[in-house]
């Protein structure tokens, strides 16, 4: 059950797809557990407007194997199928040894950045709840912001790190945007998340750019990070629009 810190930015009878996207991935990684394999990409395909009400996950493996699997879930609401979310699982290997890092860490560390308010920009009580912290520099298209719940995922529940970085990675789309959300729309349709290796989730780190084309495509992209570096890659893609008259 949903409670009125998942409400969502754009309708207040929605819950906001960043603690969905952490309540998917809790389910996935509690689907067949297995110590010597790890989530590398989780893509999560939004069909609709996520209703503030009681919302179900099933879990299958439409893929096993000994070293690659494919998970998928399923998030219906009131009998409707509103989230379809593929992970691919990948075994463990020791690769130290050629181990390297092409993604650019944040600018500065939480410590070192300036408090951001997303209430000032955004209505809903989830972006109400978060603590934010904005490295210097930031401007609409670009900003690295440092993000961190002030809430837990699912009450009285320990759940698994990674869900607890991977319900804040959604905000991406509001950190940095290019026009006002109340002159447009640009929510997301989707959201794919690349992981090359398990992050902290204490500070999640989102250094992020935002384009709009010409004919109504937008695309957020973040390079995704933790208090000790870079830890993969986030994409989505916008439906930039006038809102409906």
């Amino acid at each position: 059950m949903p409670t009125l810190h998942v409400q969502g930015a754009w309708n207040d009878h929605e819950q906001h797809m960043s603690p969905v996207g952490g309540l998917i991935t809790h389910e996935l990684t509690l689907h067949e557990p297995r110590d010597d394999m790890q989530i590398a990409r989780i893509n999560f395909e939004i069909l609709g407007l996520i209703p503030a009400e009681e919302t179900h996950i099933s879990v299958s493996t439409i893929r096993p194997g000994r070293t690659i699997e494919l998970l998928e879930a399923t998030l219906t609401i009131g009998g409707r199928v509103i989230i379809r979310a593929r992970a691919w699982r990948l075994c463990r290997q020791d690769t130290s040894e050629v181990a390297a890092v092409e993604l650019p860490g944040m600018p500065a560390s939480p410590d070192a950045c300036t408090a951001y308010n997303p209430s000032e920009e955004w209505p809903g009580a989830f972006l109400a709840s978060l603590r934010m912290n904005a490295a210097p520099g930031g401007r609409s298209g670009r900003r690295s912001v440092w993000v961190q719940s002030t809430k837990t995922l699912i009450e009285g529940v320990d759940v698994d790190p990674l869900a607890s970085y991977v319900m804040l990675i959604d905000t991406a789309n509001g950190i940095a945007t290019r026009v006002r959300p109340h002159t447009m729309m640009f929510p997301n349709v989707e959201l794919s998340v690349h992981l090359f290796r398990q992050p902290e989730p204490c500070w999640v780190g989102l250094d992020t750019g935002v384009t709009f084309g010409d004919t109504g495509i937008g695309l957020t992209s973040t390079t995704l990070n933790d208090v000790h570096g870079p830890v993969g890659r986030a994409e989505q893609c916008l439906t930039v629009r006038d809102f409906p008259s």
